[in-house]
């Protein structure tokens, strides 16, 4: 009787195996359905983005056709409300396609791609109540400041490369024209931008038109294809007739064109302040300071984060004077970083950086200048970001190639190149992650370790260590107070004389104070990346200090960092708990 029940026990046993193995193969055939799945439609997502225009496919892919992509017309894209309103359209069928995956049956870097890109598309949509409060033109970042540096960095793989750029040209026409209509619709909803604003623009336009026959677009290209090796020189000379017909005839008469509409519109402006005094200039503020940090802060924590780190940098200055007697002489008398050479500071910082950082990706970095005509309105430096599948070769600009320029660069090409923006940027693609990953724009992510590596290489540059101190935390404050004036003139509604005083408590110069809040004026949030972003990865850093304690490594944090790569502050401090935990083990 015991052995047939056994028997039977151990029938069911089987049974059950069977049952289980059966479930578990059914479970696992999912799985891999779903994950494959969510594969293609991460591609698919990645493709139909990067052929929104050529330019951003020139700069996302050297070889298109290894995903599918065949040669398309070309174009700048479209700049409308009727784009934008397609675009958001877009963005919820993404979002409604995307919820439909069992996020359970995504391995964790689907996971990470999941939550990186639902988060995303959740913020594009908020952005659909504003669509008149965007602005594509600007001194600095604006696409008339930054089009003709895009242009001439175009990549030439082959000669098709040339005549698609060729094609590209004419379209600079067309696209200044949709501005133009978009900036008049603005103009009749009282949402203009103020005269200073637009006669600043309408100044580096006539600028960058100025000497026509000379224009940088021209001398540039006719740099570039002179050693083409695929060209005669029957075709050189042709394809250098075609580029400077081009230019004069398309992209020159589009920023007249420009010019001449600005300053029609001029005096249509109705505020003369900061968003904050537009009908839903400070909902659209908050939404935009969002989308620019990449941080989930309410505003009043975005304000408590920048006036505590202003005044913890106060007190740790007035602690560094108070201990070295002559730092002050020594800021006054510092005039030149002992390496000024960008190419021999790129290599040193390379060297350098090795102990508290993982390896460089070896790659290619070529220095190069911004053109004079240009000079004025750009950053002191730029990085442009390479292709996806050709990150070999990166490009710096500097703006500047004069002896005092080049006296104080260092840590700015610290924050374009090692182990800022060029390392980050490799490093990440590196990784090979999901496509879609390198053609979402994260700024506070980007900027914030670009300035949280800039504020650590004042300790690799060959100076004093308490004068290192000294000026790593006082650009800390200047650049925090920045983003909290920037805050309280568009979103709390802070008039020019008020800015003016809080800007003076720190810097004492009034003219350079007004021109501050020019600035800020001109192009609302463009600190807020650079201060929160940094705070941002100093609270993930404190934070992970304070539970690892003596285990804490620098190098180990800096890699999880760069391993998780551009995304939204509250998801990487999610993934950072789960990170912690396994370091404790």
């Amino acid at each position: 009787m015991h052995k047939k029940t056994l028997k039977l026990v151990t029938i069911l046993i089987a049974f059950l195996c069977l049952v289980s193995i059966g479930w578990a193969c059914s479970r696992q055939s999912k799985r891999d359905l779903v994950q494959n799945n969510f594969d293609v439609f991460m591609n698919t997502l990645f493709v139909e983005e990067v052929q929104t225009d050529s330019l951003t496919l020139n700069y996302s892919l050297a070889y298109p056709e290894n995903y599918g992509i065949k040669d398309g017309e070309a174009t700048l894209g479209e700049y409308s409300i009727s784009s934008m309103k397609e675009e958001l359209f877009s963005s919820e069928n993404y979002l409604s396609r995307l919820l439909s995956f069992d996020y359970n049956l995504l391995d964790s870097d689907q996971q990470l791609t999941y939550d990186i890109v639902k988060n995303y598309f959740e913020q594009d949509l908020e952005f659909g109540d504003f669509m008149y409060y965007s602005e594509c033109l600007g001194p600095t970042t604006g696409i008339q400041a930054q089009l003709p540096i895009l242009l001439a960095e175009y990549s030439f793989y082959d000669k098709a490369d040339i005549d698609e750029y060729l094609k590209l040209l004419p379209c600079v026409e067309d696209y200044f024209k949709e501005i133009i209509q978009y900036e008049k619709e603005k103009s009749e909803r009282g949402l203009f931008m103020s005269d200073n604003v637009a006669t600043r623009i309408i100044d580096q336009c006539k600028s960058f038109i100025n000497s026509s026959d000379d224009n940088f677009l021209i001398q540039y290209f006719d740099e570039k294809i002179s050693d083409f090796e695929e060209l005669t020189k029957e075709e050189i000379t042709y394809y250098k007739a075609l580029n400077k017909e081009a230019v004069l005839c398309y992209v020159v008469p589009a920023y007249k064109e420009l010019i001449d509409a600005l300053t029609e519109l001029l005096g249509t402006g109705t505020n003369k302040a900061g968003l904050y005094y537009y009908p839903e200039g400070q909902a659209y503020y908050e939404c935009l300071s969002k989308y620019k940090t990449g941080s989930d802060k309410s505003m009043a924590e975005m304000i408590q984060m920048l006036e505590i780190a202003i005044g913890d940098g106060v007190s740790d200055i007035t602690a560094l004077t108070q201990s070295d007697s002559s730092l002050v002489d020594k800021y006054l008398s510092f005039s030149s970083f002992p390496i000024t050479n960008p190419t021999d500071i790129l290599a040193d910082l390379k060297k350098d950086i090795a102990y508290d950082f993982p390896t460089a990706v070896p790659v290619n970095c070529e220095i190069k200048y911004v053109p004079a005509s240009l000079a004025d309105y750009l950053s002191p430096a730029m990085y442009l970001v390479p292709p996806i599948d050709s990150y070999k070769n990166n490009n710096i600009y500097i703006n500047g190639n004069n002896k005092k320029t080049l006296s104080m660069i260092y840590t700015t090409v610290a924050h374009e190149g090692y182990p800022g923006h060029l390392y980050q940027c490799v490093y990440f693609r590196n990784q090979n992650p999901s496509p879609i990953r390198n053609i979402l724009n994260f700024v506070g992510y980007d900027e914030g370790w670009a300035t949280y590596v800039e504020m650590y290489s004042y300790h690799l540059a060959g100076i004093d260590d308490n004068l290192a101190d000294f000026l790593e935390t006082n650009n800390m404050v200047i650049l925090c107070m920045y983003a909290r004036a920037d805050i309280g003139i568009h979103y709390e509604g802070w008039t020019k004389t008020e800015v003016v005083n809080y800007i003076k408590q720190y810097i004492g110069d009034e003219e350079i104070a007004g021109s501050i809040y020019d600035t800020l004026l001109e192009e609302p949030a463009i600190y807020l990346p650079y201060a929160v972003g940094y705070l941002e990865i100093k609270e993930l850093r404190e934070k992970a200090e304070q539970e690892l304690g003596d285990a804490f490594v620098a190098k180990d944090f800096h890699e999880f960092l760069l391993d998780i790569g551009p995304a939204q502050f509250g998801i990487i401090e999610d993934y950072m708990d789960i990170w912690v935990k396994n370091q404790k083990k």
